[in-house]
């Protein structure tokens, strides 16, 4: 049986990922992939096993990365225009 801590941060995950932005916007994906570096903390600070919450947290910093990436991306972008 899972824990229930550890199952409502799935589902948090599962939800944030579901509402992936469709369009190019890209400050909406970089909003996108911050929210779902914060679900993948959260869900790290629950896990049971050492691995699957250092893997989760690796997660939530490459999400952050490349929320970063495309934000900068944006703005050389707007800046060149």
């Amino acid at each position: 049986m899972v824990d229930p801590v550890v199952k409502h941060a799935l589902c948090h995950l599962r939800f944030v990922k579901s509402q992936q932005p469709s369009d190019g916007d890209s400050v909406e994906f970089a909003d996108w992939r911050e929210r779902i570096a914060e679900a993948l903390d959260a869900l790290a600070g629950v896990l049971v096993f050492k691995d699957d919450r250092a893997r989760a947290r690796a997660e939530a910093t490459a999400a952050r990365e490349q929320a970063a990436e495309v934000r900068r991306r944006g703005e050389i972008g707007a800046s060149e225009r």
